[in-house]
């Protein structure tokens, strides 16, 4: 790190559900002995790391730093993408996949070392429509409702995981597939879902590799659509998952692209690194080599 003056840290302090605000005094020793000075920036409302990290991007900021979670994250990205600012993070959020498939350590003293080292990759990021950005994975049908429902239930202070735990439960019993279609590459996909993920990562949702061939420096985006199956059939495949060996299923299709036009018959949800994006129909198109983190030794 060269200028450590051009540090900002923002901080999420409801990110895992207070997770990152109990673990600040720790983090900003973790900085501190790293040798790492930085201005502390509070998020205050949805969208407030967005407007105050593209403003410092505009002015030259080399680095900044993302304390919280996925979320958390994903509103830094949206305001410094395409800039050569570059984005340090701080696992304090609920799932940190984002932060995982770049090779951070949810210690946070190794976190905080990675910062100091300093060691940029140009990853690539999915532009959605023409107005945000995602960096792991998106998602809709079965995951983008237990998604939509964890957000709800947090806003009553309910725990983010138990939340999604709920949902989860709550959504295998009333979920229905859907019908979408997806244009890609001069082909088509048209039929039922229990959902379809889009991944510039290969995990999401805790760890699970939903696309495990994604790498997030190929300019492609994996797309695996989960097609509908029994409920017995998806308690069986879905611990399979973790270890990406469902891909081997009659049910699971995989493709790879650079842009894929999504649309279905009733309105479906897109979630993006665990984020509200927006609603069928909508494109998305891979930027490539479009944002600058500091990764762990061992990715990619």
């Amino acid at each position: 790190m060269k200028n450590a003056h051009l540090v900002k840290l923002f901080v999420n302090p409801v990110a895992g559900g207070g997770k990152c605000r109990k673990l600040y005094p720790e983090i900003v020793q973790g900085l501190h002995e790293a040798g790492i000075r930085c201005d502390v920036i509070v998020s205050r409302y949805p969208g407030h790391i967005t407007e105050v990290s593209s403003e410092l991007a505009a002015r030259g900021c080399e680095t900044v730093i993302a304390c919280g979670g996925d979320g958390t994250v994903n509103e830094v990205i949206n305001g410094i993408a395409g800039t050569e600012t570059a984005l340090g993070i701080v696992p304090a959020g609920t799932a940190n996949d984002f932060a995982a498939n770049m090779g951070i350590s949810e210690d946070i003293s190794v976190a905080c070392r990675i910062i100091k080292q300093g060691r940029i990759k140009k990853i690539d990021l999915v532009r959605v429509n023409n107005d945000k950005f995602f960096a792991g994975t998106g998602c809709i049908g079965f995951d983008a409702e237990v998604a939509a429902f964890a957000a709800r239930t947090r806003k009553k202070s309910l725990d983010p995981f138990l939340a999604h735990v709920l949902g989860g439960i709550l959504k295998f019993f009333t979920y229905r597939p859907k019908t979408v279609e997806l244009r890609f590459n001069e082909k088509r996909y048209f039929g039922k879902i229990l959902l379809a993920a889009f991944g510039n990562t290969r995990s999401y949702a805790r760890g699970i590799l939903i696309t495990p061939r994604a790498v997030p420096d190929d300019a492609l985006l994996d797309i695996c659509v989960v097609k509908p199956m029994p409920k017995q059939k998806i308690l069986s495949t879905f611990p399979s998952a973790y270890k990406g060996a469902h891909i081997n299923k009659k049910e699971i299709a995989l493709y790879q692209t650079d842009a894929v036009w999504v649309q279905s018959v009733g309105p479906m949800e897109l979630y993006g690194d665990g984020d509200f994006m927006t609603t069928t129909p909508f494109r998305l198109k891979v930027m490539p080599k479009s944002l600058n983190v500091m990764a762990g030794c061992s990715v990619f």
